[in-house]
């Protein structure tokens, strides 16, 4: 599948706090203790990266000159129609476990919607793809997400 690229959008900072990574880990049913602890870099549970930027993108972190878009905007075009939106697949790569503490700086982009070829229904199929780096430029996760949209809605 060839997938035509727009642009990165602009940078997002989070501050990794472990109150959220508590949380995130209970809420997923991911009681192990490390997550509760003082002791140690306290990991990230798995897909955590997915939702940090909700709780830790405060406003002091984010670099001078940019201005964080939400996901309303980000989406705003693409979901103006009527249909069905679905969340496919999603992949992430862990170039280094994300630890409490760290300020991550992270940038996404979408993929030009394409048609999937053969389907037995209209499908159309957008990427959206996030890269996480460490503030020295080291990349960190790279997620991808695979969203699909049925312009005939839900199926009967």
């Amino acid at each position: 599948m060839d997938v035509v690229w727009n642009e990165w959008g602009p940078p997002t900072r989070v501050r990794i706090e472990q109150s959220a990574v508590w949380v995130f880990a209970r809420a997923v049913k991911d009681d192990r203790p490390e997550y509760g602890t003082d002791e140690g870099p306290v990991p990230c549970p798995p897909t955590y990266t997915f939702v940090m930027a909700h709780g830790g993108a405060f406003p002091s972190l984010q670099p001078p000159g940019t201005r964080r878009q939400t996901v309303a905007e980000t989406t705003a075009d693409l979901a103006s129609r009527p249909g069905l939106y679905l969340h496919g697949e999603q992949e992430f790569v862990y170039h280094r476990t994300p630890v409490v503490g760290d300020v991550l700086e992270g940038r996404q982009r979408t993929s030009k919607p394409f048609r999937k070829e053969n389907a037995r229904r209209p499908m159309e199929i957008t990427m959206y793809q996030t890269e996480w780096r460490d503030l020295e430029g080291n990349p960190v996760v790279t997620e991808q997400i695979l969203s699909l949209f049925l312009p005939e809605g839900q199926p009967a």
